[in-house]
This record gives structure tokens, sequence and C-alpha cells, in this order.
């Protein structure tokens, strides 16, 4: 008989209050739970869920865990109802996601300071997220009387940046104000305009100001050179983000006006709430930071590195399914003194030595030339490993306009016969 890992988790959790095999150690200001080494099964070819604990260990296994913690102890502590945990189980169970990408989520309720993670300090290349503390430090120093926002500013060839943004279709020449310049930043996610207020307002400063912030880790408040970040600190900008609207500054309404007109909505509200977020997007890096404002104020930041796969419809539901279960829950935390004010789960994807073929045409392609990559030399050694049809694969990768390509080891798009009479 299968059961749900986190349903099954937070019962024990509920029931004993402390790891399966060890009390739990106590301090003056901590109690920590950890509940570790519980076996996640999923089998090939079959629509179970990775958070399903089996009797069964023939499949490929992925471990996970999950933990409990209060950063200090205050009267009231909080947690989602065990609903929120069994409808959470059944997003894994849907989305395969799960198993062969790392996704990371960190809530935080205003409030209370309830604090509910996955994989909160996972790391990945941050993309253009950063351009949300980026902004929020100029604004800062405009507060500080650093940094003059009426200031002009002209655009030349030396500042295009291919990628996102639209300064970079337009003349040479062209005046901008610090503040227009912030808000492409931030609607339009323009690396053209990025790189005008990079030279302004250097790396160094913003370094500083994201260690005062108090991000989890050093290399999190780094601007360049392949920047990373984790859910965690994304956590901290997006509450010094909520700090500074809050503030009602003479910028505060700026900040948000722009974030509410940020692109590619990822990350989804619950109705009638403002949400104030920030995404960052290259290549299988897809990320959303988030402020939600309603009849409960909460943070919520949503990470993923997606490799190889196409990212299509199917990664903007799993966000919007994700963030539209806390905002469902937002509102419906009961006390609860057992777990503290703090609960993560941890959930490990499979390697890709271990990975199944799946169904889903894109996540198959997306996996297939990671295998390639790592694993196997070329298609056939792969199917024969595998056991798997290639004739099958192939004609499933043909549907999607994908063939093997020898030369590189991979899976590759088939130019449409219009580009072909070009070349």
């Amino acid at each position: 008989m299968r059961r749900s890992f986190i349903s099954a988790a937070l019962a024990l959790a509920m029931l004993c209050g402390c790891k399966a095999d060890t009390e739990p150690y106590i301090t003056e200001s901590e109690t920590v739970y950890v509940y570790e080494d519980i076996s996640v099964t999923d089998t090939p070819q079959t629509e179970t869920s990775l958070a399903s604990v089996s009797e069964t260990t023939s499949a490929a296994e992925t471990s996970a865990s999950i933990s409990g913690t209060t950063a200090e102890k205050t009267e009231q502590r909080y947690n989602f109802p065990q609903e929120f945990y069994e409808e959470l189980d059944g997003i894994f169970a849907e989305f395969p996601h799960f198993l062969y990408y790392d996704i990371a989520l960190a809530y935080k309720d205003i409030e209370s300071g309830f604090t509910f993670t996955i994989d909160p300090d996972d790391h990945f290349f941050s993309a253009s997220v950063m351009k949300a503390p980026y902004m929020l430090y100029i604004y800062r120093l405009a507060l500080e009387g650093k940094a003059d926002l009426d200031r002009k500013v002209t655009y030349t060839e030396a500042y295009k940046r291919e990628g996102t943004g639209v300064l970079r279709n337009m003349e040479a020449g062209t005046e901008f104000t610090v503040e227009e310049l912030i808000g492409y930043c931030l609607e339009e996610s323009d690396n053209s305009a990025f790189a005008m207020l990079r030279e302004l307002f250097p790396e160094d400063g913003y370094t500083e100001f994201m260690k005062e912030l108090g991000v989890s880790h050093e290399d999190d408040s780094k601007a360049f050179n392949q920047p990373q970040i984790c859910c965690g600190s994304a956590l901290t900008i997006s509450e010094a983000i909520y700090d500074f609207i809050e503030e009602n500054n003479i910028y505060s309404e700026n900040l948000k006006d722009h974030l509410t007109h940020s692109r590619n909505a990822m990350i989804l509200g619950g109705e009638g709430s403002e949400v104030i977020r920030k995404y960052g997007w290259h290549g299988g890096n897809f990320h959303d930071l988030a402020v939600i404002r309603g009849e409960k104020d909460y943070l919520l930041s949503i990470m993923a590195n997606f490799d190889m796969l196409v990212i299509g419809t199917e990664e903007y539901r799993l966000f919007g399914k994700l963030s539209l279960l806390i905002a469902k829950y937002s509102d419906k935390l009961i006390e609860d003194d057992a777990h503290g004010n703090y609960v993560s789960i941890t959930i490990k994807p499979q390697e890709v030595k271990d990975m199944s073929l799946p169904k889903d045409p894109y996540m198959l392609l997306s996996v297939l030339n990671m295998k390639l990559r790592d694993i196997y030399p070329n298609f056939e050694a792969l199917c024969d490993d595998m056991d798997a049809d290639p004739a099958k694969i192939a004609e499933s990768m043909k549907k999607i306009g994908y063939e093997y390509d020898p030369a590189n080891n991979q899976f590759s798009a088939v130019p449409d016969e219009a580009e072909q009479a070009k070349s």
C-alpha cells in the first residue's frame, strides 16, 4: 500500500515531535526536529507520486527528509494544516519535474513569521531576479541623497545587450533618466538598461548592500560572473522589498508599480491580491520571487533549474499550481507548538544515470540529451542499455520537431523548409 510521503511525515511529526531515532536537542533559543532517511520511490512507466512511501525498493529511489525548526521562541507557533501537505503531495505526483530537476520554494507569512521551504539552500544561476535587489539598492541610495533618479543617461551602442529588453532596438543617442532605466529593468528585464545602471552604480556597493540585508550565502551578494541565488536569500530580498514599500517613502510607489508590471507572470496570487514580483529566466534556470499583498501578506519565491528542458506551458502551470496552493492556505495557518514556526522539505531528484524515460515528449527530449551528454557515447548505446525502442523514441521526437544528430550526440531541432531554403 502506498502512502503520501508528506502526509506520513507530518503525521509522524505531530505524533512524536522528535526524530525517529534521536531525541530532539533543545537550546534556550532553538528547537529543531529532523526526520531523515525516508525512502521515496517512483516506479517507471506508472503515474506514481515522487512523494510516495512504498514498501517495495525495486524502483529507482529518491531520498527525502522533512524538518521543522524555530529560530526563536514565540508565544504562538504556526504551520499549514494537514490538507495543505496532502494537496502538495498531489502536485508532486502530477508533475514528474520533481523527479528530474532541482525545484526550490520558500514562503513566509509576514504577520506570524511562519516559514515553509523546499530545498531553500539549493543554488541556481540567478538570471534576472537579481535586478530586483539591484534596483532596490539604487532606490536606497536615492533616499540617502547618493543617487539622482532624474539624471539623464545617453544610450549608446556600447550598452547594447542581447536577450530581454527594448532598448537594444532603439536608436543610439536616446536619453533616459535613471528612474526610466529602473523601470525598464524591472518591467521589461532590459539588459541594456541594466548595463547603463551598472556603470553608474558599481557592483561593490551592491555587494555590501546585499550582505547588510543578510542574504543566506556570500555568493548570493554578487551581481556578475555567474551570480548565484537560493530561495532562502530570495526570501530575504522579498522581505526587503516589502519593507521598502511599507515605508511609504517617496520611491515606494515607484518600486511597487514597476514590480507589479514585471513580465512573465509565474507566481500567482489569490483573488483580490496584489502580486509584486520579479522573474528570472536564462536557459533552464526559471525563477520568480514575489511579495503578495492581500488579506494576508506573505513572501514567496520559487526557483528551478530545468537544465535542457524546453520550458513551456507545463512549467508555467507548475509555478502557478504551487503559488495558488500557497495562496489558498495563506489565511488558514493553525497553531502548532510541536514544529515551531519553520517547516522544510528536502527532495533529492534522481541521478541522471538512474532517470527513467518519461512519456511527455519535451521532458523526454531533456532527459535524452542529459543522458547523451553525461553518460552515453551515442543514441544506440542509450537504447541498448535502457532496453528502449529507438524507432518509437525517434518518432516521438519527430512529432515535436527534433531528430538525433550523431555529430553532436544530441537531439536537435530540425530546420523547417523555409530555413533550409535560405541556406
